[in-house]
């Protein structure tokens, strides 16, 4: 579901401006923020709808057939 939140541009900024407020310690594993930074650039490699999203959680976690 996190990746539904930073899909949107405004995730990758908000992102972007975390990692430069911090500085060096922007891409320190110990703040989480160089992981946000990552997550929020998937979709821009691997675009991938929220549909598809929902759907893969409705068969791998939930056990639902498949609706496609």
């Amino acid at each position: 579901m996190r990746m539904m939140l930073v899909d949107r541009p405004h995730g990758f900024r908000a992102a972007e401006q975390a990692v430069m407020t911090h500085g060096g310690m922007g891409y320190a594993q110990e703040y989480h923020v160089e992981r946000y930074l990552r997550e929020s650039l998937i979709p821009r490699i691997a675009p991938v709808s929220p549909q598809l999203i929902l759907s893969y959680l409705a068969e791998r976690v939930l056990d639902l057939p498949k609706s496609y």
